[in-house]
């Protein structure tokens, strides 16, 4: 062979070693480049949950909760919880001490099973520059006139607090601890805002009692009053079995009535239910001593007794016996009680139908047993 080929073949050896060169410097190169852009990226842990996001996620007392609620740890006295909303409150801020609150609360509940006394005390803070109406609630182990532990917990909400604030100066003011429930993350406390009795409040000043209700009687209640007496000593008196065997008349079968009369028996019922106070918003209270309402009320119920057997309410009864003791209306007091107790002494069931026969024969209206 000739010189010249060898020159020909070496030249394409080296051609092809510097490609192949060329192609592993850039794979190094863009190893490289890519190495250092992943030691750039800083790796980042998730966060963990705020303090609100977890107070926000309180589970159900059965979920990993310990709850305990407390027996009678009250000072010593006559108390009666506030008329502030159902009486109880939360104390607010415990989260800032939870720590605390859970070894105090731990050890007032110690306490409680072993009959050692225990409780809280109410620190008024008029000096907070965030409320001057802040107050602190305190809890105590030992009596209440020498605790011998005090740790604080946190506060009475705001805003049952500018309501204690608006009571007369020098109420006597207490608390008692009702329920705690100790969670991984949360604690939760609650109490139960206290005062002296209406009685001890109004025999010292504190308060004063509400007027009497204005009893509204005048001739034309008395003679519609004496109208319903009339109508229930005209009216049969059923005994048990008959008013029994009226109300299964009239009880509503869905499998052998037909539609139209279950149709009406639904009527019937719905007439029954005293429309004129159950479609009043201000229920029944409001007409407690109003003698013409009563009888009006008492009227609708003799409706329904004579059509379904659906005993009358006794409650609107027993209001009309008051008002007429109220008004020393003695005789017809007599005379209303001894009518309704001739038709309802037996058939009606409860502890009002019962009140209004005892009456009747301590007035002299019904014969006694």
């Amino acid at each position: 062979m000739s010189i010249s080929f060898w020159w020909i073949i070496g030249g394409l050896a080296f051609f092809i070693l510097a490609v192949c060169s060329r192609k592993q410097s850039k794979s190094d190169q863009t190893r490289k480049q890519h190495n250092e852009s992943l030691s750039s990226i800083k790796v980042t842990k998730p966060k963990g949950l705020s303090s609100s996001q977890q107070r926000g996620l309180r589970s159900p007392a059965v979920h990993g909760w310990e709850v305990h609620r407390f027996g009678d740890n009250a000072p010593v006295g006559d108390w009666v919880q506030w008329k502030i909303g159902s009486g109880w409150f939360e104390v607010k801020g415990l989260f800032h001490r939870t720590e605390e609150a859970r070894e105090f609360l731990r050890l007032a509940a110690r306490a409680d099973a072993r009959g050692e006394p225990f409780g809280a005390l109410l620190n008024p803070e008029p000096d907070n520059e965030h409320d001057k109406n802040a107050m602190q609630v305190v809890g105590i182990l030992g009596s209440h006139q020498a605790p011998t532990s005090r740790v604080f917990l946190g506060y009475v909400p705001a805003n049952v607090a500018a309501k204690v604030a608006g009571f007369p100066d020098g109420m006597p003011i207490a608390v008692e601890l009702k329920k705690s429930r100790i969670g991984e993350v949360d604690v939760i406390l609650n109490c139960a805002g206290l005062w002296p009795p209406a009685k001890q409040r109004r025999e010292v000043g504190l308060e004063t009692a509400p007027p009497k209700p204005f009893t509204k009687v005048d001739e034309n209640a008395l003679q519609k009053l004496d109208a319903l007496i009339e109508r229930m000593n005209a009216m049969p008196a059923l005994t048990v079995k008959q008013a029994v065997t009226r109300q299964k008349m009239n009880r509503i079968d869905f499998i052998e009535d037909d539609e139209a009369t279950i149709q009406r028996k639904m009527a019937e019922l719905e007439a029954d239910r005293s429309s004129s106070v159950l479609e009043d918003p201000g229920g029944i209270k409001q007409y407690d001593n109003d003698l013409a309402k009563q009888v009006e009320i008492v009227n609708e119920g003799l409706d329904g007794w004579e059509r379904s057997g659906m005993t009358p309410a006794p409650y609107y009864s027993y209001r009309i016996a008051v008002i007429l003791s109220k008004q020393k209306e003695v005789e017809r007091e007599k005379d209303f009680l001894a009518a309704w107790c001739r038709h309802f002494s037996e058939v009606g069931i409860g502890q009002r139908y019962a009140d209004l026969v005892e009456r009747a024969r301590k007035k002299g209206a019904f014969p006694v047993a």
